[in-house]
Formats: structure tokens, C-alpha cells, sequence
């Protein structure tokens, strides 16, 4: 209906919108990705400066298994200086369509991605002492009962405020437990071509920092982070069903959002633990697998760039 609506829009009096266009073509991705196509390639005709409408082209080829046709269109835009990281994603999801290693470097998920655990901030004996302070201070910020709109969670809650800016010293001290593990990231991480290694200055700020309280049944479909560079899960508290022998409540990277002509799974799967903190390019695709049970999962994320 909201597609049907959208394309009534866009033929009313014989007037076409590019932003109406991209709209139809995003939920036309849903069900018909040739469709989107279409949606996406008027769009690109009406404001073939906007960027947005090329990505969204780019995107409906892949949904198509057109990985040639994207790669014409995405290979342009990787050339600039700073990349969208959609760019990037759907790089790495073309090739894997196409079945090839990807040339910018995106698949090197064993070089981009790093999980440790966070260090014990000054103040406290031990990191499950810290955590389960930590715990509390951040449960007393999920004022909220339902998820946000316009965000990938679902059933549960995040923080309505930025904790950078939270005034609570149980909070400012998850910046200080953070840093170590970053900084050890970024200098095994390294410096080179591709387009994330290659902004790496070893040295970065947060760009926003949030949590997130997961009721059972809930997820995170899968997304990236359009203004980050580097993104992260850390766990706070987890549910006894992490342990239970399959993926439930796991962190899932690499599974485009849409559908493909052969299905992509996940490469790789993180299982959350308290006190784990899990760096990955913000380009990376990434969700929560649905979990089970009575218990909550409580974690914080966090986006950086570098300085």
C-alpha cells in the first residue's frame, strides 16, 4: 500500500519526484528488486547529481544479482577521497554475488574486525564489579517502554541521550575502559590502501555513543552506520541463551539487508559476553540474531572516527 501510494505521488499530474522515486524504490527492494531498479533509475535521471539516488541504483543491481551493472556505478563513487560507507557495503556485497574476493579489501574480515575485553576503569577492584554498576547506571537511562522509530532495533529500548553527554561517573568511566582496546585496534589495524585502513590516523573521537536493552524476541535488522568510520558492540549483560549452543542473541556481520539471488548468510558471527567489545568498520552489514528466553540483553554501542 505505501508503494502504491508513493507511485501515485510520483505520476500525479504527469510530475515525477526524485525523492519520491527513491522512496518507491526502497520499499519496492522489499518485494521486487526490479522494480526498484526502475524506481532507482528515474530517480538517477531526475537528479543525477544527488548521490543517494546513484547508491540506490547501485543497491537494486545487486538485489537483481547485477553485480556488474552495481560495480559500474560503485567503483565511481569509491574513488572518492572519503567513501559513503554504503558505497563500501554494497561493494563487498556485489562481489560476494558475484563470487569473488573483493577488490577494495572489504572481506578482510579477519584484518577490520577485533573483539576484546574492555579494561577495568580506575575505581573499581574488578570488571565484573564495574560492570554491574555499570549496569545499573545505564538501566536508570532507559526511560523509554518501546524501540525509537527509524532505527534498526526491535523490541526494546536505547537511550534517548548521547552517554557522552550523561554526567554519571559509572558512564564517563566506560570511556576510559574503551580507549585501551581501541587504541590497540587501531595499531594492529594498521595503514594501507583500502579505503578503511587508509583513514587510519591512530588517533579518534566518538561520534556518538548509545545503549541498547534487547527484550526477548528482539534484534537489530541488519544496518550500518552511514557517519561512522568504526562501529562496536559491547556487552554489558547477556542472557543465559547465548550459551546455548546456536546463534541466539549473536552479533552477525556481512548479511546485506535485502534479498539476493542466492541467499547471503552471515561471515561471521560474534557471541556476546559481558565485558566484550567487538570493532568493525561502519560500512560492515550487521544485526542480532533473535533471541530467546526471559532474560534482556543489555549492550552499549558506539561509533568513531578518526582525528
Amino acid at each position: 500500500e505505501a508503494w502504491a501510494e508513493l507511485t501515485q505521488r510520483a505520476q500525479a499530474g504527469g510530475a515525477r519526484s526524485a525523492s519520491v522515486e527513491l522512496a518507491a524504490g526502497q520499499l519496492a527492494l522489499i518485494f521486487d528488486p526490479a522494480l526498484a531498479v526502475s524506481h532507482a533509475s528515474r530517480a538517477a535521471e531526475l537528479a543525477p547529481q544527488t548521490i543517494d539516488s546513484w547508491i540506490s541504483l547501485a543497491e537494486a543491481l545487486v538485489a537483481t544479482g547485477d553485480a556488474d551493472g552495481a560495480f559500474e556505478i560503485l567503483d565511481q563513487l569509491a574513488g572518492a577521497p572519503v567513501v559513503h560507507q554504503k558505497v563500501l557495503a554494497l561493494h563487498a556485497t556485489a562481489s560476494r554475488v558475484k563470487g569473488q574476493a573483493d577488490a577494495l579489501g572489504l572481506d578482510d574480515l579477519d584484518g577490520l574486525v577485533s573483539a576484546q575485553t574492555i579494561d577495568t576503569p580506575p575505581g573499581w577492584s574488578d570488571l565484573g564489579a564495574y560492570l554491574a554498576d555499570l549496569q545499573a547506571a545505564l538501566s536508570a537511562q532507559h526511560a523509554y517502554q518501546n524501540h525509537p522509530l527509524g532505527q534498526s532495533l526491535r523490541h526494546g529500548t536505547q537511550t534517548p541521550v548521547d552517554l557522552t553527554l550523561v554526567d554519571d561517573p559509572v558512564i564517563r568511566a566506560f570511556l576510559t575502559a574503551i580507549d585501551g582496546p581501541i587504541r590497540r585496534h587501531l595499531a594492529g589495524l594498521g595503514q594501507g590502501g583500502d579505503p578503511v585502513r587508509r583513514r587510519n590516523s591512530g588517533d579518534y573521537r566518538l561520534s556518538g555513543c548509545w545503549s541498547v536493552r534487547l527484550s526477548p524476541g528482539g534484534f537489530h535488522e541488519h544496518h550500518i552506520h552511514p557517519k561512522g568510520w568504526y562501529s562496536s558492540a559491547c556487552y554489558i549483560d547477556v542472557p543465559p541463551v547465548v550459551d546455548a549452543g546456536g546463534h541466539e542473541g549473536w552479533l552477525a556481520l556481512a548479511q546485506p539487508p535485502f534479498r539476493t539471488p542466492q541467499p547471503l548468510a552471515p561471515l561471521r558471527y560474534e557471541k556476546p559476553q559481558p565485558g566484550k567489545l567487538v570493532l568493525f568498520p561502519s560500512c560492515l552489514w550487521h544485526g542480532t540474531v533473535p533471541f530467546s528466553g526471559d532474560e534482556p540483553r543489555l549492550s552499549v554501542a558506539f561509533d568513531i572516527v578518526p582525528v
